[in-house]
């Protein structure tokens, strides 16, 4: 009986370890996943990159890696690559992609995101630690479903591009966000954004998804060096002072979480960049897959104030806040939270 019971157990888990393997990409014909990398250097520069697998659009799937290296002095560097089914490499695991000259490498010892593209005249490689990376982290549970993969891991780079005499070799740290989604995403989620805190005691993520049901949902987590990932589930987050930048996307300049025992706010300064989010895509798919009407993506400078009433203090200090449009903003409105699990 004893022997029964194991094998039972044994074949559960083996069950469990191949849907996890099989399901990194949902099935459904609008459905995706996406993996984006915030990366900060002590230099100033910042690197901002998704990998994407989708089954939208023709045949089974689609994929398209797409980001900019943004230097000190306002230089900006954009690399993009978009592949059709038979095109690209990818495993079912998600741990490995490569889409042209791009390429994702979650799994193994050395983690690492590159492109290595001679026709657009870039470089770039990010070591993402010399160890291999922990256990997702459940964000949010339903669709869209979305996991921390890594929190400011420690990352070096190597980064070239033409007009550079040599590569530059960068320091500082790098998060990873991964979001599976079943249905299209444009008809799930109206507007998100990560907050990316860099403050020297610790890093820190505000995740705040407004859904186009009217429901909202909110994860933060931070970290120090003395304390292991602290996480909280904020009743709700008031997006106030809605403003408009040289006629460009509103965006509110005050993020101020609610409940869980949190105070102070999150101020959003200058925008960095915008860009559409359809740009990567091949030409046919960017017709066919629909992110909503005028879909923005916007990364700004910001400051976290945040604080938490527990034993575990908040770093404050720099951030980045992204912004992902796929409707229209329409300020300030009246929204209920649901229980996201996770």
């Amino acid at each position: 009986m004893r022997s029964a019971t194991a094998v039972g157990a044994l074949l559960a888990i083996a069950l469990s370890a191949a849907r996890a393997l099989g399901g990194v990409l949902p099935d459904g014909g609008c459905a995706g996943v996406y993996w984006d990398i915030t990366a900060a250097f002590a230099s100033g520069d910042r690197v901002y990159a998704r990998v994407l697998v989708t089954r939208a659009g023709p045949g089974a799937r689609s994929a398209a890696g797409l980001g900019y290296w943004l230097e000190p002095g306002g230089v900006q560097t954009r690399f993009q690559n978009g592949r059709g089914e038979g095109d690209f490499e990818f495993a079912v695991s998600g741990d490995r992609i490569r889409i042209g000259s791009t390429r994702l490498d979650l799994g193994g010892a050395d983690p690492a995101f590159e492109v290595d593209n001679d026709k657009r005249g870039v470089k770039l490689r990010l070591a993402l630690g010399a160890a291999p990376l922990p256990a997702p982290v459940s964000v949010f549970d339903g669709d869209p479903e979305v996991d921390l993969i890594a929190l400011a891991r420690p990352t070096t780079a190597r980064a070239w591009h033409d007009g550079m005499a040599a590569p530059r070799e960068l320091s500082g740290n790098a998060t990873i966000v991964r979001t599976r989604h079943r249905a299209c995403e444009a008809d799930l989620s109206a507007m998100r954004v990560d907050v990316h805190g860099l403050g020297a005691n610790g890093p820190s993520l505000l995740i705040h998804e407004r859904l186009t049901d009217g429901t909202q949902r909110s994860w933060l987590a931070w970290q120090s060096a003395r304390t292991e990932l602290v996480t909280a589930r904020p009743d709700a987050v008031s997006l106030e002072d809605w403003s408009a930048a040289d006629g460009g996307t509103p965006l509110p300049r005050r993020l101020r979480p609610v409940g869980s025992g949190l105070t102070g706010v999150v101020a959003i300064g200058a925008a960095q960049l915008a860009v559409d989010p359809l740009d990567a895509l091949p030409r046919l798919l960017r017709m066919l897959y629909w992110f909503g009407e005028r879909p923005r993506r916007i990364w700004a400078d910001a400051t976290s104030e945040l604080a938490s009433g527990g034993s575990s203090a908040l770093p404050r200090g720099s951030a980045i806040a992204s912004f992902s449009f796929l409707r229209p903003p329409e300020g300030p409105s009246q929204t209920r939270s649901r229980d996201p699990g996770g």
